[in-house]
């Protein structure tokens, strides 16, 4: 890994290395908008091309500053409740991921309220890094009115869009 510091406008695509694989290509506005949404952190590794040259995030000069925290913009708290099933041995990786997110108080085996500045996209991201295949889990954000959910199907992702924005059911007449 290089110690030096790579400009983010130096080339005009991006990869990023996530579990040994790579992915992209990206434009910089891509990956600014990933650095916002808590998809690439400062550890992860990005480069200029799939083959290698990998590099911290962080090390990119002016991506990190894109970040809500870095703008001095970040969004007023949230109460989240985060709901998880894991199955694998990702358990510790996920309570430590868990607890660098806010405040956290566990309500119930596997339910969680999470007093937090980020959104349910970045706590949905963050968490996801820590979990294995079979795990899974919800993130509700109570005070933005968001979901995010990580794991759960297709078929979920059909069922769960055609509730959270449908229609209200009329309200049977007496």
């Amino acid at each position: 890994m290089s110690e030096t510091s790579v400009s983010v406008k130096s080339t005009g695509q991006w990869w990023v290395q996530v579990r040994g694989k790579a992915y992209g290509p990206y434009t910089r506005e891509q990956l600014s908008h990933f650095v916002e949404e808590g998809r690439v952190r400062p550890a992860t590794q990005v480069g200029p091309s799939a083959e290698g040259a990998w590099i911290e995030a962080r090390r990119v000069v002016g991506l990190m500053a894109s970040t809500p925290r870095a703008n001095g913009a970040a969004q007023a708290g949230a109460n989240v409740f985060v709901h998880a099933e894991i199955m694998s041995g990702a358990w510790n990786a996920f309570m430590a991921a868990l607890e660098t997110l806010g405040n956290v108080c566990h309500l119930a085996p596997g339910l969680w309220l999470v007093r937090t500045q980020h959104s349910a996209g970045v706590l949905r991201n963050t968490l996801s890094q820590t979990l294995e295949k079979g795990d899974r889990f919800v993130v509700i954000d109570a005070t933005h009115d968001r979901l995010a959910w990580f794991n759960l199907g297709p078929e979920t992702d059909v069922r769960i869009g055609r509730v959270w924005n449908g229609p209200l059911r009329e309200k049977a007449a007496s």
